[in-house]
Parts: structure tokens; sequence; C-alpha cells
């Protein structure tokens, strides 16, 4: 029983996170690197933009905070992002080595609106000054899932 308790905690804060079951199927790394930097989900086609950073500020660790990385999704018509689309994973490549995240919604979407906005903390502490891609599943109440990715984003420090 007690070997279960841990991977039954995983599986409810992923559930109440709004992210994907851990028995989900991981892409290949091949997947990550070739997704579409635009995909149509719940009838609107879909972009994908990044802000990453590091924290450097004197208040910081000396070796900086963790990789912080705000996402947002656009339609190409420029209307809102459907509700039903959701962020379910987030992957940060880095050449061969990559970070996986379950984003959260920190703002709602009617603040963000019309670009749906969430949020991958506790990164990495990758740079700052080098470019990596990102890799968003978004899902939606239907059941289809899509990869969407935008390339070479640089890693920002605040200093």
């Amino acid at each position: 029983m007690r070997r279960l308790l841990p991977g039954c905690i995983a599986i409810l804060v992923l559930s109440a996170c709004g992210g994907s079951s851990p028995t989900a199927p991981a892409p290949l790394p091949s997947d990550l690197a070739a997704a579409p930097t635009r995909v149509v989900l719940a009838a609107k086609s879909l972009t994908l933009d990044a802000s990453l950073w590091r924290d450097f500020m004197p208040i910081s660790p000396p070796d900086g905070k963790p990789l912080v990385a705000v996402l947002q999704v656009r339609t190409e018509d420029g209307s809102e992002v459907p509700a039903t689309v959701r962020a379910e994973m987030v992957w940060v490549l880095n050449g061969t080595d990559s970070w996986l995240s379950v984003p959260r919604e920190e703002r709602s979407r009617s603040e963000t609106a019309p670009v749906y906005e969430f949020v991958a903390r506790d990164g990495p502490k990758w740079g700052p000054g080098i470019t990596v891609d990102v890799v968003v599943r978004l899902g939606d109440a239907g059941g289809s899932e899509s990869l969407l990715r935008v390339a070479n984003r640089p890693i920002q420090g605040t200093f």
C-alpha cells in the first residue's frame, strides 16, 4: 500500500492541475523537434509564443533562480482562443536535454484574452543567453490533441 501512495498522489496532482495522466504516452524526442509551428484545433488556427527567463536579482541565489516560461497561444485571425483548448504539457528543448512541466494558468482567460496564457515554473538552470525550442501539447474538449512548437526562443536574465 505504501508503494502505491506516491503514484496515486502524482495522478491526483496532475489531474487537479489540468495536466495529462502520467500514463499518457510521451512523444518521442523526434516528434517534439518536428512539431508544427501552427495547428488547427477547435476549428481555429493556433500559434505559440514563449518568453523564458531566469532571475539573478540580488535576492536570488548566487547561481540564479530556476527557469520560468510564460507561454501564449494565439489564433491567427486575432479572435479568442476557444475555452475548450487546454495546455496539457510543456517541453523545453535545449539540444539533447529537455525539461517537462505541467503548465498552470496563473491569470484568468478574461485577463489575457484574446490569447490563452499559461506558465511553467521551476525549470532547469540553463542560460541565460541561449536559445531553446518550446513545445506544448494542447487538447480540446472533443479529445483531440496536438503538439505546437516555437523555435529559437532566447532565455533572458534579469540582473
